[in-house]
């Protein structure tokens, strides 16, 4: 490839030698391994906020409000920061030293950094589908005789989910990309080992292609796989126009 007289030779087979194919290898597993557990554990922490934050009482209710618009209006990339520089220094000496020494804390800190940035606006996708949900189903709830943890459960969560899951998903996906930060921590994540494998060869363009299928690849999956639940899970809005009336 020629660029203003200079010239680039591919060389396809950087990225399949070793140490670098079992960097890629790795950093893959541990950008699965990122993503996943910040998705599931941003869903569990964001929905309960969003509890809290519909809920009648203050004690709930402004806690979580100060909680997400802190977060919210933080860069996700300070938390990273956070977990990997500042809160080990919190902790009791043993525990500071432990963390410091794991080989692994880094991954540790970005799960942290990544599932409190994204779980505040999780929070707020899922507080819209609750607060939108129909008057009908509402009363249905309270028909039910359920008490309000029963009636959250079984019918307004469930409900709430279906209309937020195309929004939800999108979040997830970024969320996904998001784990890219991670190498400001030197977590051994993919952006991280391409990054490393350049420093070395002075050859990034190969191995930064092959991450940029897998980013885009996945991402694409993701949403198709939401897409699919979208059309499974699909209200269907008669039944929603009548229990309005």
């Amino acid at each position: 490839m020629k660029f203003l007289n200079l010239r680039y030779d591919f060389d396809w087979g950087i990225p399949f030698r070793e140490p670098f194919l079992g960097w890629l290898v790795t950093g893959v597993k541990l950008t699965l391994l990122i993503a996943v557990v910040t998705a599931v554990l941003s869903l569990v922490i964001g929905t309960v906020l969003a509890i809290m934050r519909v809920s009648r009482f203050k004690i709930l209710n402004i806690p979580a409000k100060i909680y997400v618009e802190t977060v919210r209006n933080i860069p996700g990339l300070f938390w990273l920061l956070f977990f990997y520089f500042v809160f080990p220094q919190l902790l009791p000496s043993p525990l500071t030293d432990a963390l410091n020494g794991y080989v692994y804390y880094s991954v540790i800190a970005g799960i942290l950094g990544l599932t409190v940035d994204n779980s505040a606006y999780v929070s707020d996708i899922v507080r819209t589908g609750i607060l939108g949900m129909p008057r009908g189903y509402m009363e249905v709830a309270v028909s039910t005789g359920l008490n309000r943890l029963q009636q959250l459960r079984y019918i307004i969560l469930p409900g709430a989910f279906r209309t937020i899951l195309p929004p939800l998903g999108t979040r997830m996906i970024h969320n996904f990309k998001n784990s890219s930060l991670c190498m400001a921590i030197a977590a051994p994540e993919l952006t991280w080992a391409t990054q490393q494998i350049e420093s070395i060869t002075f050859r990034g363009l190969e191995v930064t292609f092959l991450a940029t299928v897998f980013y885009i690849g996945l991402s694409l999956a993701m949403a198709a796989i939401v897409i699919r639940l979208e059309k499974k899970w699909k209200i269907n809005m008669t039944s929603i126009t009548s229990m309005r009336t």
